[in-house]
C-alpha cells in the first residue's frame, strides 16, 4: 500500500510542476489532506464543509471529496443535492472531471453516493483507480479535503495512506479518544507516511480541551512514538447543530462566532499562513455579504 501510495504522490507532484500560473512558474503540488475519525458523531464532516470554506477565502483552489464511500453526506450539508457520484466513475457512466459538482460559493466537491452498496464494496483495483483519477484531475487545485469514513476501513486506509496530511478529529469523550488511538495506531502500524494533525472538537471548556489534547498526544508520542501536530480546538456550539439542520455552513450563518474564528485559525495554519494576520473580520464581512445577497 505505501508503494502504492508514494506512486501516486510523485504523480500528483509532477502534475503540480507542470501547471504554469501567471508568473509561468510551476504551482506547488497539491496538498490531500484527509480528516478522519475513530467512531462517528465528532464532528468530522461539519469540519470538512467549513475548512473548505474558509481555505477557499484565504485564496485556495479547493475540491471537496466525500470518500465516506456510501454514506456520503457533504451535498446534503451543502444542500445541494448531488446529480452524480463516486458510482458514476465507478459504472464508468462519467469521468472523475464529470462528477465534480460546484457548489454556489465556489467550492468544487465530489459526492461518495448514499446508500450505494457497489462503493461499500470496491476492490482493491477500483480504490486505487480511483484515487488516481481523482488526483491527477486537470485542474490545478492547491487543496484536495477529503472526508473519510468513521474508523478503520481498507478503503479510508488507503485514502489516508496516499495523502499528504491526516487531520483527525475527536473529542474529549473517552471512547472518541480510543477509537482515535486505534485509526493511528492502524496508521502507525501500516507505516502511512501522511503527517498526522489533531483537531479537539466539542469540548465543555479550554481547559477541557487542553487537558484531553495534552493527553492525547503525550500517550502517542509515549507508545507509538509520533509526534502529532495540534491544530486547536473548538468548544461545544449549539449553533453548530443548528446550521447543519439548516444546510448552511457555520462560517456563512455565524461568521462572527468564537467558532467560525476557530476554524479560519485552522485554515490558515493548514494553508501556511500566519494566524495572527489572517484576515478574519475580512472573511466575516465577506460572509455576511453572502448571506444579505443570498
Amino acid at each position: 500500500m505505501s508503494d502504492q501510495a508514494q506512486s501516486l504522490r510523485e504523480k500528483v507532484k509532477k502534475t503540480g510542476d507542470n501547471h504554469q500560473n501567471a508568473s509561468d512558474m510551476p504551482r506547488p503540488p497539491t496538498k490531500i489532506i484527509s480528516i478522519s475519525s475513530g467512531k462517528g458523531g465528532v464532528g468530522k464532516s461539519f469540519l470538512t464543509v467549513n475548512l473548505a470554506l474558509a481555505l477557499q477565502q484565504l485564496g485556495n483552489k479547493v475540491l471537496v471529496v466525500d470518500a465516506d464511500f456510501g454514506l456520503a453526506n457533504i451535498d446534503i450539508m451543502l444542500g445541494m443535492p448531488a446529480r452524480y457520484n463516486l458510482s458514476h466513475l465507478i459504472s464508468r457512466e462519467h469521468t472523475m472531471e464529470e462528477i465534480v459538482q460546484e457548489w454556489q460559493y465556489g467550492i468544487k466537491f465530489i459526492s461518495g453516493g448514499s446508500g450505494l452498496s457497489e462503493l461499500l464494496q470496491m476492490s482493491d483495483g477500483q480504490v486505487d483507480e480511483m484515487l488516481e483519477d481523482l488526483f491527477l484531475l486537470s485542474e490545478p487545485l492547491d487543496i484536495i479535503l477529503c472526508d473519510t469514513g468513521a474508523g478503520v476501513n481498507e478503503a479510508a486506509l488507503r485514502m489516508i495512506t496516499a495523502s499528504t496530511e491526516v487531520i483527525i478529529v475527536t473529542t474529549p469523550e473517552p471512547t472518541a479518544i480510543l477509537d482515535a488511538y486505534a485509526l493511528l495506531k492502524t496508521l502507525s502500524q501500516n507505516e502511512c507516511p501522511a503527517q498526522a494533525k489533531l483537531i479537539m472538537n466539542k469540548s465543555e471548556s479550554q481547559k477541557e480541551a487542553e487537558n484531553a489534547t495534552k493527553s492525547f498526544l503525550g500517550i502517542s508520542k509515549k507508545y507509538l512514538n509520533l509526534r502529532i501536530e495540534p491544530l486547536g480546538s473548538i468548544l461545544y456550539d449549539d449553533e453548530v447543530a443548528r446550521s447543519i439542520k439548516q444546510q448552511v455552513p457555520l462560517l456563512l450563518s455565524q461568521p462572527k462566532s468564537n467558532t467560525a474564528k476557530k476554524i479560519i485559525n485552522i485554515a490558515a495554519t493548514l494553508a501556511d499562513l500566519p494566524t495572527k494576520s489572517t484576515p478574519g473580520s475580512q472573511l466575516s464581512k465577506l460572509f455576511s455579504f453572502w448571506l444579505k445577497n443570498e
